[in-house]
């Protein structure tokens, strides 16, 4: 598989954290990989040779519950069958595993909806994992179909992820937002046949979360290594929407759950 183009959705009141999305983007993945960033009013600030902006209309219509309309025909005319997608607000906060990252390209297929680059393995029960491969001494799971309970496994998710682009329009549809996604599109994958994967112990991609409602208002930087966030706040704009900086969650988001107190450190590490 060759090399897979990024396509990063935003809207206007996000537009601003796409100088930082392409800091940490060019710095710890890869300056040469295409990444495309669909919205609508283009942004002030100056894109990486290697960013395009491509605007989906002159504004979203209808709000959050407008997101699924502009995706939706977007993809349907896209030509190439796989593509990795992910959230502008998800920075890429260390170096990329390019070694996982290729062997995930290399199981990439058909009959895979999507497969995590992200820590899959930290966000679920791990007893709703099974193996499925082994490439180059990495080893990858398979998430089951369905909760044997009827909890949502969230098969659809907003991580960083090579993407089935036929797995992708199956499980969208119109007027919905990214939450009614990753819901409901999560229910109506349910036993459809198509494999979520991730990779044990090694991951591509550690990411930060930068925007929430459960910290409105601040720019989180939890994850985020110092001299980073030092940069960032050089980059601040006065129209930005948000201007504050401030680590927050380290015992309530994340991965605590299943990858322990000190999940930050055994993820993230320096």
């Amino acid at each position: 598989m060759n090399d897979l183009v990024v396509y990063i959705p935003t809207c206007d009141s996000n537009i601003f954290v796409i100088k930082y999305f392409q800091y940490f983007f060019n710095k710890y993945w890869d300056k040469d990989l295409k990444v495309k960033i669909l919205g609508f009013s283009p942004p002030e600030f100056k894109l990486e040779d290697n960013f395009e902006f491509i605007s989906l209309g002159n504004e979203q219509i209808n709000g959050a519950k407008g997101w699924s309309n502009y995706l939706i025909p977007f993809f349907d005319n896209l030509e190439s069958d796989y593509f990795i997608f992910g959230i502008d607000d998800f920075m890429v906060a260390r170096p990329v595993d390019f070694q996982v990252y290729g062997a995930a390209k290399t199981l990439m297929n058909k009959d895979i909806g999507r497969i995590d680059l992200q820590p899959l393995q930290f966000a679920r029960d791990k007893k709703f994992f099974s193996p499925y491969a082994e490439i180059e001494g990495i080893g990858f799971f398979k998430m089951k179909q369905k909760h044997r309970f009827g909890k949502n496994l969230y098969r659809n998710a907003g991580a960083f992820s090579i993407w089935n682009r036929e797995w992708f329009l199956k499980n969208i549809r119109p007027n919905w937002s990214p939450w009614d996604w990753e819901v409901l599109g999560s229910k109506m994958s349910e036993n459809d046949g198509y494999e979520v994967i991730g990779s044990y112990n090694r991951f591509a991609i550690k990411k930060s979360e930068l925007l929430s409602n459960q910290w409105e208002g601040k720019i989180n930087t939890l994850g985020l290594r110092d001299n980073d966030i030092s940069i960032m706040k050089k980059m601040v704009s006065p129209s930005d929407r948000i201007k504050i900086f401030e680590k927050y969650g380290e015992d309530k988001f994340g991965y605590a759950e299943y990858a322990g107190k000190n999940w930050l450190e055994s993820i993230y590490g320096k």
